[in-house]
């Protein structure tokens, strides 16, 4: 049998290889299928609290925890302060097109105040003169997501300028603070798009997050042939051996036997200058 050739002295370190090579493809596999499941966990999580009414940030105060608002919206109403808006520089949209984000300060009855990115400008436009015709109807609530202040990539507060700056590669709170005349939040609100907003409406502003279950499904499918492949094509390539050397064990015997024949002397022949007359002795030519 094939299965009892595989552990032969021939083929067993082989044959482990090929059991290693299937066992981290299914692992592989159940990996994918794992993710699956984290996948579906998480956009089940983010659909209930998108579901939940939106936090009205402005006359309650931020939890201890923020992680309590990821994912959920937050409302706030106010006056936005135009006068001390700036601008994220290198910024692109989900399709390239390079352009900035406007950021503005919306202050509360309070005299506290939030910034709020507001979306999406190309770069044609991103001169401060353009900014007025992109501001908001007055008296409409902003719905958003709580974003944190965004650090340096090593994870270190961006210096604070010395004067007041328009144009700020990331929104960090701490950095801005000293240009404002109010107190900021810690945090920051990314504007999502109103309901009936149309598509093309700038400043451009999309839905952060797609809820979808991403290639994994599809990933742990292709593991698994992997691994059918792997096997299926060992046991093939085992067998495709094992008839080889037979026929070849087969030719050489047919070989031999024919080498055998070939060297023997035909049955009922004798060599030459053997006479069977007289008794089938050998006749001596001679002179009398």
């Amino acid at each position: 049998m094939v299965v009892l050739k595989l552990f032969n002295r021939r083929w067993w370190w082989t044959t482990l290889l090929v059991i290693a090579g299937v066992a981290v493809l299914i692992r592989l596999g159940f990996w994918q299928l794992d993710r699956l499941e984290q996948r579906r966990a998480f956009n089940a999580m983010v659909a209930e609290r998108w579901k939940q009414e939106p936090y009205d940030l402005a006359h309650n105060p931020l939890p201890a925890d923020l992680q309590e608002l990821e994912y959920r919206r937050v409302e706030v109403e106010g006056e936005f302060d135009y006068e001390r808006q700036l601008v994220l520089v290198s910024q692109t949209r989900s399709d390239g097109a390079p352009g900035v984000i406007l950021v503005t300060p919306l202050v509360f009855e309070d005299g506290r105040a939030v910034l709020v990115a507001r979306g999406w400008i190309p770069s044609d436009l991103a001169a401060p003169e353009n900014w007025p015709q992109f501001q908001e109807p007055p008296g409409q609530p902003v719905i958003g997501l709580i974003q944190e202040s965004q650090m340096l990539p090593n994870g270190e507060a961006p210096p604070i300028p010395d004067s007041p700056q328009t144009e700020w590669f990331r929104i960090n709170i701490d950095a801005i603070q000293p240009q404002m005349p109010y107190q900021l939040l810690p945090v920051f609100i990314l504007q999502l798009p109103e309901e009936g907003r149309p598509y093309d409406a700038l400043p451009y502003r999309e839905e952060p997050l797609r809820l979808d279950e991403g290639s994994h499904l599809s990933y742990a499918i292709q593991w698994f042939t992997f691994a059918a492949i792997l096997a299926f094509g060992y046991l093939q390539f085992i067998q495709h051996q094992e008839r080889r050397e037979q026929m070849l064990q087969a030719q050489a015997v047919a070989a031999e036997e024919a080498t055998a024949v070939e060297g023997e002397a035909p049955s009922g022949t004798l060599p030459s200058g053997v006479d069977t007359q007289a008794g089938g002795l050998p006749r001596r030519e001679g002179h009398a």
